[in-house]
């Protein structure tokens, strides 16, 4: 059965597509979505159907079920997954477990919802879906249209030194989302400048009020509370007088909490309940205030894998990505690496009082092939290190070889002891000793050195013997063993 609807006037309206069995369910959700303001709605109890009706109609959002004759919602999330990557996909459930929802997101799942559906929280996930999606189209717009992107505040990115494409279109998304109030999560490894991309959306903005930073990292309940919402005079032994928190610092501005993957458990409950209600309570008070400060908080982190360990509420999760920014590592940006190398030695003879010295030339050769672990930070202490240890009024590069080469050596033993790990997380051993892959292959890397480490166990750590055994040289194996032991070391 198809219902198809049309705005008044004939003017179509965003298309959704439910896909359920049962006919009432289906139902029921058109319905609701008629009446809130969503008419053209497509319904199919059919899973096997779905595809082609995307395929003939410009669908701009799934609703499916999980559990279904035939074709069922995991495989039907791959197959949209794969072949309209654009098109955001919400998962309806009577299954209420944590391992299912993190499964869904992994293969794609815009979102998780557990029936019976709540019909404010499918509304508000629906309009969720289709603005980030809209977001999305516009970027892309702009990147399809350009190679360089005409921001329309430049002034704002100023502080981030680059020529890269990826980050222009990053910068091209903030321009696209800066006006919305829903919170921004900022993702990236240790060192892409997490903090410096929070300050330019709060640039954006033009906020008349504060930019504050907070750390969240090993802060426990009470310190978090009190750092943020401050306390009442009186509220516990010592608060002799009333004292703001960082929110209220923070009102009309942006309040930035850094490595909020590690935030505790019950501090997680309050800061959804800021998110959700615009609401807090200081220490000792009955009251809630309101905050009207934008909320953008960062991680390096996994919170995928932090949410399947239960370290991390899901329903968080879901208010601080309404906007989401991944930022790259340097390694994927060396067009940068030049800028950088030139900002921060100039940087670092400034504060050092040292003279300004000609770049030399291989620097940037030597440094693009590096794979940078600590990003754009570990560049800058880099730069630091050669204008302190260069003879005044020169660059040396020999300071540079001496630490690629140092680090080279502990990154590839580092990569021996992990690959065991990753090898494990990957195989198991089956019958008669065959190696069974659990989820995917893992890297060669890994099997290698899996098989290694076995073969030394099984001979008791006779290397001779495990050598022969594995039909290789000793001189082989002695080799990965030494840089094992000297990465243990």
């Amino acid at each position: 059965m198809l219902v198809s609807g049309m705005l008044p006037g004939g003017a179509m309206s965003q298309k959704i597509l439910i896909v359920d069995d049962e006919y009432a369910t289906s139902r029921l959700y058109s319905v609701i979505l008629t009446e809130s303001g969503y008419p053209d709605v497509v319904t199919c109890e059919d899973s096997r159907d779905a595809m082609d009706i995307i395929a003939e109609q410009e669908v701009d959002l799934v609703l499916t079920d999980l559990i279904m004759p035939h074709l069922d919602g995991r495989d039907l999330l791959m197959k949209i997954s794969e072949r309209y990557p654009d098109i955001p996909v919400i998962i309806l459930t009577a299954q209420d477990r944590v391992e299912t929802a993190v499964e869904c997101m992994k293969f794609g799942a815009f979102d998780f919802m557990t029936k019976p559906v709540d019909a404010n929280r499918l509304i508000s996930a629906v309009q969720h879906a289709i603005t980030i999606r809209e977001l999305k189209e516009e970027v892309n717009i702009l990147a399809s249209e350009r190679t360089q992107w005409e921001l329309q505040q430049p002034k704002a990115f100023e502080g981030i030194i680059t020529c890269s494409a990826k980050m222009h279109k990053i910068f091209a998304y903030m321009e696209a989302i800066v006006q919305s109030p829903k919170a921004v999560l900022i993702t990236g490894e240790s060192g892409t400048g997490k903090e410096l991309v929070a300050r330019a959306l709060h640039e954006l903005r033009g906020d008349r009020g504060n930019f504050v930073a907070v750390n969240v990292s090993g802060l426990d309940d009470t310190v978090f509370s009190d750092s943020l919402f401050g306390h009442r005079r009186g509220s516990f032994t010592g608060a002799d007088e009333s004292r703001k928190g960082l929110i209220e610092q923070a009102n009309g501005g942006t309040l930035f909490l850094d490595e909020i993957g590690d935030l505790q458990p019950q501090s997680q409950v309050k800061l959804l309940r800021l998110l959700q209600e615009g609401e807090y309570y200081p220490l000792g008070s009955d009251e809630p205030e309101t905050c009207d400060a934008r909320i953008i908080a960062a991680t390096n982190a996994d919170l995928h894998i932090k949410q399947e360990e239960g370290r991390f509420r899901r329903d968080l999760y879901y208010r601080l990505i309404a906007h989401h920014i991944e930022l790259p590592p340097l390694r994927e940006r060396p067009e940068d690496i030049p800028l950088l190398i030139g900002h921060f030695l100039e940087e670092a003879q400034v504060s050092l009082d040292r003279p300004r010295t000609e770049v030399p030339s291989e620097l940037s050769e030597l440094l693009k092939a590096y794979q940078f672990p600590g990003n754009i930070r570990e560049l800058q202490g880099l730069m630091y290190d050669l204008v302190t240890s260069s003879p005044l009024g020169s660059l040396d590069p020999g300071v540079i070889r001496e630490y690629l080469s140092l680090h080279r050596e502990e990154s590839a033993a580092e990569d021996f002891s992990e690959s065991l790990e990753e090898f494990k997380r990957h195989y198991r051993e089956g019958p008669g000793g065959i190696l069974v892959p659990v989820d995917r292959m893992p890297a060669m890397r890994a099997l290698e050195h899996f098989l290694y480490q076995e073969a030394l166990d099984r001979m008791n750590g006779n290397q001779s013997r495990a050598a022969r055994m594995l039909d290789i040289s000793q001189s082989t194996l002695s080799r990965w063993k030494q840089q094992l032991d000297g990465k243990k070391a």
